[in-house]
C-alpha cells in the first residue's frame, strides 16, 4: 500500500468513526421522539391513522437525512485536508460510500414501517404509500449525493487554478444564465417572472475579486438581492394557503405546492446564504457561525474569497435544482 492510500485509508476509518458517534447520538434522539409522537396520536384518539404513519415516517426519515449529510461531510472534510485537488476517483469513492449508507438506510426503513403497520387495520392501503415514498427518498438522497460530490470535485478543482477569479466569473456566468433560464420558464408555466432584476449593474459587482471582509459583504449583499428580488406579488396570488413573509418563504411554499417532491436543499442553500449574510449585516448568531461550518469554512479566522467561492456554488446549485424542476 502506497503512502497516499494509506493516508486516504487513515481518513475514511477517522470518518468512520466520528460517525459511529454520530449515528448513536441520532439513533438515541430517534428512540426518546419515536413514543413521544404515537403516545400523542393515542391520546387524541387517532392512533391507527394515516397521519400517525406520517409522522413517524418523517421523523425517521429526518434522522436517514442526518446520517447522510453527516457521512457526506465528513468524509468531505477529511480527504479535502489530505489533497489540494481531489481526484474523480477519490470522489467516486466518497460518492459510492454514501450510496451505500443510503441503500441501506432506506432498505432499514421499509422493514419497520412495514413491521409497524401490519399492526394497522387494512395495512395494505399504508404500505402501499410507504413504498412510493420510499422510491422518490430513496431517488432524492441518491440524487443530492452525486450532486455535493460533483460540487466538492469542482470546488477542489477551483482551489488550483492560476486565475482564481476564472471559476468565479465562470460561476457567476452560469448563475446569470440559470435566473434567465428560470423566469423564462416560469412565464412559460405560471405567467410569472420570478426574479425581477431591479439594478442590472449588480452583476458587475458579482464579477471582482473578493480580496478581503469589505469586498465580501458587498458581494453577499448583492447576491442576496437576487432573492430579495423575488416576484412575491405574482407568487402570493398563485398560492392557495399564504405563507410567513420573506422571499425565501414564498418560494418554499410554490414548490411545496407545485412539486411537493422537490430537493429540500434548494431551500437549505438559500437560508444558509441569509444566515451567513446577517452576521455581516447585523449581528453575528450561533446560526450564522453554523452556516459558514456548514461549507467547510474555518471560523473565526475566515477565508473570505474561499467563503465566497463557496457561497456562489452553493446559489448555483440552488437554481440549477429549481431549473430542473420546471423542466419536468
Amino acid at each position: 500500500m502506497s503512502d497516499i492510500e494509506s493516508k486516504i485509508k487513515k481518513a475514511y476509518e477517522l470518518s468512520d468513526l466520528l460517525y459511529s458517534r454520530e449515528r448513536d447520538r441520532i439513533s438515541s434522539e430517534l428512540k426518546k421522539d419515536l413514543p413521544k409522537i404515537s403516545n400523542s396520536f393515542e391520546l387524541r384518539g387517532i392512533f391507527y391513522s394515516g397521519m400517525h404513519v406520517n409522522k413517524i415516517f418523517n421523523r425517521k426519515l429526518e434522522a436517514i437525512n442526518q446520517l447522510v449529510n453527516f457521512r457526506i461531510n465528513q468524509d468531505m472534510k477529511e480527504i479535502g485536508k489530505l489533497f489540494d485537488v481531489v481526484t474523480s476517483e477519490i470522489c467516486e469513492k466518497i460518492y459510492e460510500r454514501v450510496k451505500q449508507l443510503v441503500e441501506s438506510q432506506i432498505n432499514n426503513l421499509k422493514f419497520e414501517m412495514e413491521k409497524f403497520c401490519r399492526h394497522f387495520p387494512g395495512p395494505d392501503s399504508y404500505l402501499d404509500l410507504i413504498d412510493s415514498r420510499i422510491k422518490d427518498e430513496k431517488n432524492k438522497l441518491i440524487s443530492y449525493t452525486k450532486r455535493e460530490v460533483d460540487i466538492f470535485q469542482k470546488q477542489s478543482e477551483s482551489n488550483v487554478q492560476r486565475d482564481k477569479n476564472k471559476e468565479k466569473k465562470f460561476i457567476i456566468s452560469k448563475i446569470i444564465e440559470k435566473v434567465d433560464s428560470i423566469n423564462s420558464l416560469m412565464e412559460q408555466n405560471y405567467k410569472i417572472k420570478l426574479f425581477v432584476i431591479q439594478e442590472q449593474k449588480i452583476w458587475n459587482n458579482l464579477f471582482e475579486p473578493c480580496e478581503d471582509r469589505k469586498d465580501f459583504v458587498l458581494y453577499i449583499t448583492a447576491l442576496s438581492s437576487l432573492v430579495d428580488w423575488i416576484n412575491i406579488k405574482k407568487l402570493k396570488d398563485s398560492l392557495k394557503i399564504e405563507p410567513k413573509t420573506g422571499s425565501i418563504n414564498y418560494l418554499e411554499r410554490f414548490l411545496q405546492e407545485k412539486y411537493s417532491n422537490y430537493d429540500l436543499n434548494i431551500i437549505i442553500r438559500l437560508r444558509r446564504i441569509f444566515a451567513i449574510r446577517k452576521m455581516f449585516v447585523h449581528k453575528v448568531t450561533q446560526e450564522s457561525i453554523k452556516a459558514i461550518r456548514e461549507l467547510n469554512v474555518e471560523y473565526p479566522n475566515i477565508n473570505y474569497e474561499e467563503l465566497w467561492g463557496k457561497i456562489l456554488l452553493d446559489f448555483y446549485a440552488s437554481l440549477r435544482q429549481l431549473e430542473e424542476i420546471l423542466l419536468l
